[in-house]
């Protein structure tokens, strides 16, 4: 097919013609060796690749390992399929976050799958912050997150969600977002989240209830023992703008909204710069 100029995404196949589709997997499992978290496996298909950038510590300083997640298809789109594996083995620190924001772009037909498993053994951690998720009008993606953890293990997990190309004036007249959290403690589930936006996205998010007309979301979950001596901190740091936070059974729960992603940043990484305790990854910041 001859390329015009447009998205891959918008470029209709000759009739009867098979849509190519973008396949990754990626796996990744660190342990402690040698008084540092290292690689112990990593495994990578398809349109999924991990980059281990090289963390520079001061003296006495025990920084998690940093992981990069990439898709080289250059973003989603109906019928993509996308798997993550992460596990922490035992006293080990990971930081995983992705190079880039993710775009969801219009589906011709079926919807984008993006599967995330994570597994954190005893008295570790896993920070997963991957950037934003920007959807387009028309597309169409359907997200899981599943973690298992040790009793004594943490977490923080972040996904942040953009409705539309703001700087272009792009309005979301149709479109299809589910995300879907469980995160599980020695077996017994502890938290479960149900997000899911169907139809006329930018006519949903207008409602009060949902999102009050922001264009930017972020949900931020922070698991651990320690969870509910961050609430008041949180709170303090978050004021009075559209955002919440409450804590519970060793879980400490935030929800934030923005005009634009910009705004959202802005409150953003403050937050999870408090709740991880040390500068976010430099793709954050770049």
């Amino acid at each position: 097919m001859m390329y015009d100029g447009t998205s891959p995404s918008k470029r209709l196949a000759p009739k009867g013609a098979e849509l190519q589709r973008a396949r990754g997997r990626a796996r990744l499992t660190v342990k402690r060796a040698i008084g540092r978290s290292r690689v112990d496996e990593m495994y990578q298909d398809g349109c999924a690749k991990l980059r281990l950038p090289r963390v520079h510590a001061a003296a006495g300083d025990d920084p998690p390992l940093e992981a990069l997640l990439l898709n080289t298809a250059g973003g989603l789109t109906g019928g993509d399929r996308f798997e993550t594996e992460i596990q922490i083995g035992p006293q080990s620190r990971a930081s995983v976050t992705t190079q880039a924001c993710e775009r969801v772009y219009r589906a011709i037909e079926g919807t984008a799958e993006v599967k995330t498993r994570l597994t954190i053994e005893e008295g570790a951690a896993l920070h997963w912050l991957p950037q934003e998720t920007i959807l387009f009008d028309g597309g169409r993606i359907r997200r899981r997150l599943d973690v298992e953890m040790a009793e004594d293990a943490q977490l923080l997990a972040v996904e942040p969600l953009v409705l539309g190309r703001l700087a272009s004036g792009e309005a979301l007249g149709g479109g299809f977002f589910q995300d879907s959290w469980r995160i599980r403690r020695d077996g017994r589930l502890v938290f479960a989240d149900e997000t899911r936006l169907v139809g006329e996205i930018d006519r949903l998010a207008g409602r009060p209830a949902l999102f009050d007309g922001a264009k930017a979301m972020a949900a931020v979950l922070y698991v651990g023992r320690d969870a509910e001596d961050g609430l008041d901190p949180v709170r303090r740091l978050l004021g009075d703008g559209p955002a919440g936070a409450s804590a519970f059974d060793g879980l400490l729960a935030c929800r934030l909204l923005a005009a634009d992603s910009y705004d959202l940043r802005l409150r953003l990484i403050p937050l999870l710069t408090l709740l991880s305790g040390r500068p976010l990854p430099v793709a954050w910041t770049l």
